[in-house]
């Protein structure tokens, strides 16, 4: 663009001014795109500092307009009244612009270190201290006086150690991630997935009756015994085992995730590899109902 401005003008306001003004038009396509885009604090932080830039480029650009036209060379239009205050405009620019880039740096940095803070780095789930905090703002929006159900799951992978000791630890790993995976809510979904620790996880479902909480956990429970483990372990299926309930009215979600522990452990006591909940509609003689693949009729 310099050189541009160099052979069409011969005035150094009128270069300056075309290169200032090519500048505003880039900048600004670049700040209005930027902003349709940025969800994040440091991409807003960004946006923000873009848009201030188009906007001194373009009061540069006015005050060009606006400036007396004497016949200077472009040393002499520097130290003017004009050019100076069009460099101290652009300076006040470039100082806006770096701290905006050490802002989103550190919401980045800080967005980072929260996420690892609060999300298990096998899975991908949250971690014990991002269940803890995710509960910690549950509670204060939603309960105990919604009328919202809430269903809760908790799974466990059988007998996980053996897995271990068997395959080893590396293929443990494998296999805490593909439970993981199956676990993982989809973008823009209210489930809330956590890993507690080990071999055992949370699914959270607002909104879930006992019923489709269930299912959701039988599907779960199944797809994981589906899996395929070539080539580390071709001829080896996976269980595990699901404790479901729901929170009732005015209860805490600690007291429901400990009652869904129960049935979990249920369920390991059933044999593995199934469901277990509360019956809603006509309690079995054991006050549970149980579902899955190592189910017997006397056991439902």
């Amino acid at each position: 663009m310099v050189i541009v401005s160099v052979v069409l003008f011969s005035s150094a306001k009128l270069e300056t001014f075309f290169v200032q003004a090519s500048c505003a038009l880039v900048i600004w396509r670049a700040t209005l795109s930027f902003a349709r885009q940025a969800t994040t604090k440091s991409d807003k932080v960004l946006a923000a500092a873009f848009l201030f830039i188009a906007l001194v480029l373009t009061g540069q650009c006015i005050l060009y307009i606006a400036a007396p036209t004497p016949s200077l060379a472009f040393g002499e239009w520097r130290v003017s009244v004009w050019g100076t205050l069009i460099q101290y405009t652009g300076l006040l620019g470039s100082i806006v612009l770096t701290f905006a880039v050490i802002i989103a740096t550190n919401y980045d940095a800080m967005a980072e270190y929260r996420h690892q803070a609060h999300n298990d780095a096998l899975t991908g789930l949250l971690n014990r201290q991002g269940l803890d905090s995710h509960l910690a703002s549950l509670s204060k929006r939603s309960f105990p006086h919604a009328a919202k159900p809430l269903g809760v799951i908790m799974a466990d992978i059988d007998n996980f150690k053996c897995i271990n000791d068997v395959f080893g630890h590396t293929f443990g790993d494998i296999v805490l991630a593909r439970f993981g995976g199956l676990l993982r809510p989809e973008a823009g979904a209210q489930i809330c997935a956590a890993r507690m620790g080990g071999e055992e996880f949370l699914l959270l479902l607002p909104g879930a009756n006992l019923k489709s909480a269930v299912a959701i956990a039988d599907e779960i429970r199944a797809n994981f015994v589906a899996q395929r483990w070539s080539p580390h372990a071709p001829n080896s299926r996976f269980t595990a085992s699901m404790g479901v309930t729901l929170v009732q009215p005015g209860e805490s979600i600690a007291s429901a995730v400990k009652r869904a522990d129960d049935f979990l452990y249920a369920a390991k006591r059933r044999g593995r590899n199934c469901t277990v909940s509360s019956e809603a509609a006509g309690e079995t003689a054991h006050g549970l109902f149980t579902c899955g693949d190592n189910v017997d009729a006397e056991t439902n």
